[in-house]
């Protein structure tokens, strides 16, 4: 049984070792998994340091969403700016 749980425990550790790329780059280009989880760890500063409020018409905009709505809105925006969007599944 100890055995059994051991080999499946490896298993689904190497399932989500391959994980793919949730993005493309809106060049066609090639992504480049480094350059991609840099972006990305900055968006998700962002995410982070997005004032609640600072009078602007796209912050009032993104601020009618909730919590995770608007997590995911700022971090597709700021990927989006930055040449990734999201990959169709």
């Amino acid at each position: 049984m100890r055995a059994f749980l051991i080999a499946i425990t490896l298993a689904l550790a190497g399932c989500a070792a391959q994980q793919a790329s949730q993005y493309i780059r809106t060049d066609g280009g090639a992504v480049d998994p480094a350059k991609e989880q840099a972006v990305f760890a900055q968006c998700k500063g962002e995410v982070v340091t997005m004032p609640v409020d600072n009078g602007s018409a796209v912050t009032n905009m993104i601020n009618t969403f909730t919590g995770p709505q608007r997590q995911a809105t700022v971090l597709d925006a700021c990927m989006a700016r930055n040449g990734y969007i999201q990959a169709k599944q």
